[in-house]
C-alpha cells in the first residue's frame, strides 16, 4: 500500500497496533504503527498514529512520532522488565541513544517488527555505503520530533549518495552492521 497524507508518503512494509511507551511520562499508550520507505529517497520510517488507517478521514493525519531509521537498532526487550516495565512481547528501537519501547499482543508479533526493522535498517545502512549516522543527519535528514521537511530529506539523500551502489561500500557496510548486531547482543544479556 502507499502511506498518503502530511506526514510520510511511500510504500508501507508492515502496519499494525501495538502499545508505545510515552516519551514525556512513560504511560503506556495504544498506537497504530507504520514501517513506510519514504517516496523520493526510499528512507525507511517508523510512524506512529492515534487511528488506523482504515479510520483516517480524507486528509490524512501527522503522525504522532516518526523516527528515519538511519543509524537505528532494533532489538527485542529483555524479558527482566528493565525496559518495558514488566511488559511482554516488547520490542525497543534505538535512535541517537534514545530507545523507543513498544510491546505486540503477540511474541509473533513482536518478532516479525523486529525483524521487518532489522532489515530494512540493515538495507540502508547498505545503500548508505557505510556512511556515518550523524553525517547523513548533519546533511539533512530531519529530527523526529521537527516537522517533515521534503526538500531536506531529499537533499540529504542525494549528498549520502543513496542513489549510487557499489560493491566496496556494500561490503564495508556489511562489516559495520554485523559489527553492530555484536555490541546489540552483548547489551541485551
Amino acid at each position: 500500500g502507499r502511506a498518503q497524507g502530511v506526514g510520510v508518503m511511500g510504500d508501507i512494509v508492515r502496519a499494525g497496533w501495538v502499545t508505545k511507551e510515552s516519551r514525556h511520562w512513560g504511560r503506556w499508550r495504544l498506537r497504530w504503527l507504520e514501517l513506510v520507505y519514504e517516496e523520493g529517497t526510499s528512507v525507511p520510517n517508523l510512524c506512529s498514529y492515534k487511528a488506523a488507517r482504515m479510520q483516517w478521514p480524507e486528509e490524512p493525519p501527522r503522525p504522532t512520532e516518526r523516527l528515519p531509521l538511519v543509524g537505528a537498532t532494533c532489538f527485542p526487550c529483555p524479558d527482566d522488565g528493565t525496559m518495558a516495565a514488566g511488559r511482554p512481547h516488547a520490542f525497543a528501537l534505538n535512535l541517537r541513544g534514545r530507545d523507543f519501547v513498544f510491546a505486540t499482543e503477540t511474541a509473533d508479533e513482536a518478532v516479525e517488527w523486529v525483524r521487518s526493522l532489522s532489515l530494512a535498517i540493515a538495507e540502508l545502512a547498505l545503500r548508505l555505503g557505510g556512511v556515518e549516522p550523524s553525517s547523513m543527519l548533519a546533511g539533512g535528514v530531519p529530527s523526529p520530533y521537527e516537522p517533515f521537511n521534503a526538500a531536506a530529506t531529499a537533499a540529504a539523500a542525494a549528498a549520502a549518495g543513496l542513489n549510487s551502489r557499489s560493491a566496496e561500500s556494500a561490503s564495508a557496510s556489511a562489516s559495520s552492521v554485523s559489527s553492530g548486531a555484536s555490541s546489540r547482543s552483548s547489551r541485551g544479556a
